[in-house]
């Protein structure tokens, strides 16, 4: 169930719509949370260092340097670190609802020639993160295709001898949240996944965003 943290300064919040895109900033010392206040959806969410556009949060790299740390793992990260050679520690993750994330890429067109199950006349979250980036010049080529954050999409590998992908319901439930703690000024992209498929539990749904200013004193209070 969503929370509210006492003494927390909200400073904006809007909801990103289904199968559609938004970029914007999060400052340094400032919380991002993302809401599932539709019910189950899945959020494709890429990180980059808002003064230095090469500088972006690996998935993968992420949960490997987690893992080393034993804060977390491939489904759930303490902490989101830039690819090499930065390396840095670009958010925190300090409250999570649900725990179980996956840490990959975004559909493309290219995977679209094996699975048709986008709802009619949308794109890929490859499209439209391409779209909504364009104006601040970064390009597909620019971004690292592994690095996503893909909120709330639940993933196992099948124990057969190619270790296939299962997909399964989303992690959330309505209201359910991740809180991120920026610790750099970060340029955040964000698509509300088009995905009609079990993934989004069959119907694509708005993710809400929040974004507060931090107070280490805060305490949870439940609506």
């Amino acid at each position: 169930m969503e929370t509210e943290k006492k003494s927390r300064r909200l400073i904006e919040a809007f909801v990103i719509p289904k199968c559609s895109a938004k970029v914007f900033i999060v400052n340094k010392g400032q919380v991002l949370r993302v809401i599932a206040h539709e019910g189950g959806q899945v959020a494709d969410i890429k990180f980059i260092n808002a003064h230095d556009y090469r500088e972006q949060f690996a998935a993968q790299w992420s949960a490997a340097i987690n893992d080393a740390q034993g804060i977390g793992g491939s489904k759930k990260l303490a902490k989101l670190y830039s690819k090499p050679p930065w390396e840095r520690v670009m958010l925190t993750v300090i409250d999570d609802k649900v725990g179980d994330h996956f840490l990959n890429g975004s559909c493309s067109p290219k995977i679209l020639q094996h699975k048709t199950d986008l709802i009619e006349g949308s794109k890929t979250c490859v499209d439209l993160f391409a779209e909504a980036l364009r104006p601040y010049g970064i390009s597909l080529v620019d971004l690292d295709s592994d690095g996503t954050f893909n909120a709330f999409m639940v993933v196992r590998f099948k124990d057969d001898e190619y270790g296939t992908w299962e997909f399964l319901p989303p992690s959330c439930k309505k209201g359910d949240y991740i809180e991120f703690l920026a610790e750099m000024d970060v340029l955040v992209a964000a698509t509300s996944c088009p995905d009609k498929d079990i993934i989004n539990d069959f119907k694509p749904k708005g993710i809400k965003y929040q974004i507060y200013e931090y107070d280490k004193s805060n305490k949870i209070k439940k609506r």
